[in-house]
C-alpha cells in the first residue's frame, strides 16, 4: 500500500520507523508520555494521561481525545506517503464516553487516497479497552520533505 514514491534505498519498515522517530522527537510529544507504532496504512498511539489533564467534571479533557485520534489517523495517512509531510486539513471527532483511566489508545487506519488527498480514520479506547470516541479526517501532502524532518537533521526546524 505504501506508494508515495519511496526511494529505492528506503524500505517500508525504514519509513515506518522514521515516522515513529519523528513523532517521539517532536517537542509536543516529549511533554506527554506516549508511544507510536506505524504499519502500512495503520498506526497506533498510546498516551499516558492522568488527573492533571482532566476538566472540571473529573474526566479527560476533549483536547486529548483529539490529539490521540488525530495522531493515529495522521500517521496512518503518512504511512503511505514517503516523500512529503502530511497536514491535517479537516478532522472530526465523535465522543461516546468520558474517560477516567490513566492510559488511552487510538488506532488509525487509511480510508483512501486520491493524489495529494488522504482520508484516514481512528478509534479511541480507554485503559479498559472500551471504545470511547472515533474520528475521521482529510490529510493533504505538503511540500515539506519528510527527510528534512528526521531527528538530528540540521535542516529540521524546532
Amino acid at each position: 500500500m505504501c506508494n508515495g514514491g519511496m526511494s529505492d534505498d528506503t524500505t517500508h519498515e525504514e519509513h515506518f520507523r522514521a515516522l515513529e522517530d519523528m513523532y517521539h522527537a517532536a517537542p509536543v510529544n516529549t511533554t506527554i508520555p506516549s508511544r507510536l507504532k506505524v504499519g502500512d496504512g495503520k498506526a497506533e498511539v498510546e498516551i499516558q494521561v492522568g488527573s492533571h489533564l482532566w476538566h472540571a467534571a473529573h474526566a479527560l479533557h476533549g483536547s486529548m481525545y483529539f490529539k490521540a485520534l488525530d495522531d493515529a489517523a495522521f500517521f496512518a495517512a503518512n504511512s503511505v506517503e514517503t516523500k512529503g509531510f502530511v497536514l491535517t486539513a479537516k478532522f472530526e471527532i465523535t465522543m461516546l464516553e468520558m474517560i477516567r483511566t490513566s492510559v488511552i489508545r487510538s488506532v488509525g487506519t487509511l480510508v483512501r487516497r486520491e493524489g495529494r488527498k488522504i482520508w484516514a480514520g481512528s478509534v479511541l479506547f480507554d485503559g479498559d479497552g472500551k471504545k470511547v470516541a472515533s474520528g475521521e479526517g482529510l490529510f493533504i501532502v505538503s511540500a515539506v520533505p519528510l527527510r528534512d524532518l528526521a531527528p538530528g537533521n540540521s535542516s529540521a526546524s524546532t
